[in-house]
Order: C-alpha cells, then sequence, then structure tokens
C-alpha cells in the first residue's frame, strides 16, 4: 500500500497524466517466378533488380538528406514515457528488469503509419518499445549485437512482455533480411502498408515540404516521377518503396509467412483498433485496446489514443488519471499538387504489382482501387 508520505509521487503522476504527448500520425524458387512476373517491360527478376539498382543523382541526395530528417522528427514524436507504475509508490519494491533483443520489430513501410503502430500498440500494458528508429541492421551492424540490445527498453524478467522496436528503413534494404534472421530467427516481423499510390505521394511530399520550410524549391511531382517523353522512372526512390512484392520476397527467402504480420494502413486510419487488435493475436497477447482508447481529432483528421495511468495500491481507493496522446504537427501535412493524369498513370502502373504482392500474402481485401 502507499504511504501518506508518497503524495510527491502522485503529483508526479497527476502530471504525466496532465500534458499532451508529442504523438504520431496518424527461399528461392516459386517466388522468385512470381517476381519475375513483373509489367510487360521487365522481363525477368535480374532486369527488375538491375532497374531497382538504378541511382539518379538528385534523388540520392534528395533521399538521404530527408531520412535523416525524417528520423530526428520521428523520434520528436514518440509519446513520452509514463513511470512504471510499480515505481509511483515508494514502498513498492520494483520488479527486476533486463535488456534483451526485441521480440518483434515493424519493419516498414516508410510512410505507411509505422510511428502510429508502435506507440499506439505501446498503449497495452505488455509491450514494451524502444523510442527512437535504431537502425542497427541497415546503419549500425558494424556496432555489434551488444549496442543494439542496450538500444531497448529494460523489460520486466517475471511477467510476459514483448518487447518491440521500429525502422521503416529495413523493409526495403536488401542486406537486412538475412542479418536479422541470423541475429535472431524467431524475431515477429510487422509490416504496415498503405495504398501503394498514397505511400508514394506521402514519401515525396515528406522530401518537399523539408525543402519548402527551408523556403528552398522543390521539383513538382510530375517532374521527380516522369523522363522527358513521360515515362515513368523506375529508379524514382518514392517509387520503387511502394512496389511492396519485390521487397517483400527478400524477407519471405528466410521467415516463413506466418511470422510476418501484414497491416492494413489504410484501414488503420479509420479503425485503428482492429488492427490493434490482429496485432495483439499475433503477437500472443490478451486483447486490451479497444474502441474506448481513441478519440477522434476533427482538426487533423485522425484519431488520438487515450491512456489510462494507475497508482496501485492495497487500499480498495486507486488512483488513476487519462492522458491523450496525439498528432504532431509533422503529421496531416497538406498535400502536395499532383495532376490526375499523374494518379491514372501510377494506378495503372501499380495494378499488375499490387496483384503479386496480395498474391504473397494471400490476402485480397485492400481497397487500392483509383477513387480520384
Amino acid at each position: 500500500m502507499c504511504s501518506m508520505g508518497t503524495l510527491t509521487n502522485l503529483l508526479t503522476l497527476l502530471l504525466l497524466c496532465g500534458f499532451v504527448a508529442k504523438g504520431w500520425s496518424s527461399g528461392e524458387g516459386e517466388e522468385e517466378r512470381e517476381v519475375g512476373e513483373m509489367d510487360e517491360e521487365i522481363e525477368s527478376e535480374e532486369e527488375m533488380e538491375d532497374v531497382l539498382d538504378v541511382e539518379e543523382e538528385d534523388t540520392d541526395w534528395q533521399d538521404m538528406e530527408s531520412e535523416e530528417e525524417s528520423e530526428e522528427e520521428d523520434a520528436e514524436e514518440a509519446f513520452n514515457d509514463v513511470e512504471d507504475e510499480t515505481m509511483l509508490c515508494a514502498d513498492y519494491v520494483p520488479e527486476i528488469r533486463e535488456k534483451r533483443l526485441p521480440d518483434a520489430v515493424i519493419i516498414g513501410t516508410r510512410k505507411g503509419g509505422t510511428r502510429a503502430l508502435l506507440e499506439f500498440a505501446n498503449m497495452h500494458p505488455r509491450i514494451m518499445r524502444a523510442k527512437p528508429e535504431i537502425h542497427f541492421y541497415d546503419k549500425h551492424w558494424q556496432k555489434g549485437v551488444s549496442w543494439y540490445v542496450e538500444q531497448m527498453p529494460a523489460v520486466p524478467v517475471s511477467s510476459h512482455h514483448t518487447c518491440m522496436e521500429k525502422t521503416p528503413g529495413y523493409f526495403h534494404e536488401a542486406k537486412v533480411p538475412r542479418r536479422l534472421y541470423e541475429t535472431n530467427n524467431a524475431t515477429k516481423l510487422v509490416i504496415i502498408v498503405r495504398n501503394s499510390v498514397h505511400r508514394l505521394v506521402s514519401d515525396y511530399n515528406q522530401l518537399r515540404s523539408k525543402r519548402l520550410d527551408r523556403g528552398e524549391e522543390y521539383l513538382s511531382l510530375e517532374e521527380s516521377l516522369f523522363t522527358s517523353t513521360g515515362q515513368i522512372k523506375i529508379g524514382y526512390k518514392p517509387l520503387q518503396r511502394s512496389i511492396y512484392h519485390y521487397h517483400l520476397v527478400r524477407w519471405m527467402r528466410y521467415f516463413p509467412l506466418n511470422q510476418i504480420h501484414i497491416v492494413d494502413g489504410d484501414r488503420f486510419i479509420s479503425e485503428p483498433w482492429v488492427g490493434l487488435a490482429e496485432l495483439e493475436t499475433f503477437l500472443g497477447l490478451q486483447p486490451q485496446i479497444t474502441q474506448d482508447n481513441f478519440f477522434f481529432n476533427s482538426t487533423k483528421g485522425f484519431y488520438c489514443g487515450l491512456q489510462t495511468v494507475t497508482v496501485p495500491s492495497a487500499s480498495p481507493h486507486l488512483w488513476s488519471c487519462t492522458r491523450r496522446t496525439c498528432l504532431s504537427k509533422s503529421k496531416g501535412r497538406p498535400k502536395p499538387p499532383v495532376e490526375q493524369s499523374t494518379y491514372d498513370k501510377l494506378y495503372r502502373f501499380f495494378e499488375r504489382h499490387n496483384q503479386i504482392f496480395f498474391s504473397l500474402i494471400n490476402k485480397f481485401d485492400f481497397d487500392w482501387t483509383n477513387k480520384r
């Protein structure tokens, strides 16, 4: 039971509940054969490799600079942690904790809603997550597994908790699947995907917005995406990142499909509690997060989370409060100007690629049709 001397801790709890956090946005063989069934102009997987390895001068440096900026921005969007409720009472003996490899990793996709997914999932009492994107498998591999473990949260030893991290850059990096498999082949993988066209436009818009915020000019999507003759530039990185099946087959060479969970990012925007219930099942956790944990932010057009924080006590009187965790200013950016003909071309381009992706995951209920 908490003593009267813990009034300061109670005030701390109330302060924690009173602030508004910065928040978030909303093998080989058969698989290779399916990858080869690309658009008519792409004859084989080898040709696809060559095409997707094309690097354009402006695309490269713009992409790298934007990725560094988006990582800093993403880290700021992580909710501030509420102190563990077992630490709020001075006379309570805290659980023994340890750092370990994550049980699950959100590996993608970029601009798919990974921060929203991670922070909403973190409302579950048995999920603990690393706040920033770690980038161990793509950028910090040389630092070793011990360094990676140190970036994880300290997880209680005596109770079942799921430790998670998210780095959306993992999904489209060719070297990552093997590295992750060799480090911990029991890792559960989570991928949140959006309508391929919408994800591409969001990816472009992040690049564009950063430049405009600095008073710099930036190419239109049409100038970035099309050649002088109106053909799609297959080497354009935001386009490549939306060809989901090409990247997914790399992961399926090492991890079985039952170890990979796909979240419908478009439905997650409108009904996050549905995607979270499916994620809880995939992670083997008791369902805890429901529609009651959300409220709609009409200003941003996204759902925000409601999290109840409780001070445990042996007495019948429990102190608790609810804090709201909502979007930062970087989410829900104004959409860039895009010509209707560009949308039409992109939907035609992605139609076949999306069907291959749906076949790979044996899931066909994504509503990615052109409604413009």
